[in-house]
């Protein structure tokens, strides 16, 4: 995990550097690691980190899916836990509140298959529509390496030592995605979808969504390698 080995190689430096080393070099260093893997209390903006590129993870989804098998279920009113759990990789089309219990069923098994070294990246659209379930949210972070939050910064999520909000521009594409992904040595899953209708929509609950949800290994890893690159941006900027 990228955290963990700077992390490590940073502690290394700081145990075995010679005593007129830490104040010019081992000191510095560890501030800035602890501003990198922790945000800076000092400011807000950094704690947050810079908004990052403009970016679509469904796209992405779609083109590292396209050479896999995977089925179309097409436009579905519900899904149940046999379609999540049997079928490995597919598409769909449907509201919100199918995607809030497949989310539900990806987030639920976080906490219950606890693994100290899982991450989560979850997409949001808004940083505001985590609101309704940030205490779950920050369950999750209790019993994971690291959870990070995507979306517009239109709400302040609580701090937690493992959970890091990762800001999207307003009108980027990322701001119309909603994604749960986890990479965990127990858990290996995905869900990416596109907001056709926004936030225009009379009624938020009725949006409709194109998804993909999968659990195959060669898809999901270039959409973790993706989530990082994102994570390092925003931390860069």
């Amino acid at each position: 995990m990228i955290f963990g080995i700077r992390e490590s190689r940073l502690i290394h430096l700081a145990q075995s550097a010679p005593s007129h080393l830490k104040e010019t070099f081992v000191t510095p260093v560890k501030r800035r690691a602890r501003k990198y893997l922790f945000g800076d209390p000092k400011g807000e903006r950094r704690r947050l980190g810079g908004t990052v590129k403009d970016y679509s993870m469904f796209e992405h989804a779609l083109k590292v899916a396209a050479s896999s098998a995977k089925q179309d279920l097409g436009t579905v009113s519900n899904l149940s836990r046999r379609d999540f759990d049997e079928r490995d990789t597919f598409r769909f089309r449907a509201q919100v509140p199918c995607l809030e219990y497949i989310s539900l069923l990806i987030e639920n098994a976080v906490l219950l298959r606890t693994n100290r070294a899982g991450r989560v990246y979850a997409g949001f659209e808004k940083l505001s529509r985590m609101e309704a379930v940030v205490d779950r949210y920050l369950r999750m972070a209790d019993v994971s390496e690291r959870v990070y939050i995507f979306g517009e910064a239109d709400w302040k999520p609580p701090r937690h030592p493992n959970m890091r909000p990762i800001p999207v521009a307003g009108g980027s594409r990322l701001s119309h995605e909603w994604f749960i992904i986890v990479n965990s040595p127990t858990q290996l899953v995905a869900l990416v979808a596109l907001d056709r209708d926004g936030f225009d929509a009379p009624v938020l609950e009725a949006r409709w969504f194109d998804a993909i949800k999968t659990n195959d290994p060669k898809i999901i890893e270039p959409l973790v390698q993706s989530a990082e690159n994102l994570v390092d941006q925003s931390l860069a900027a």
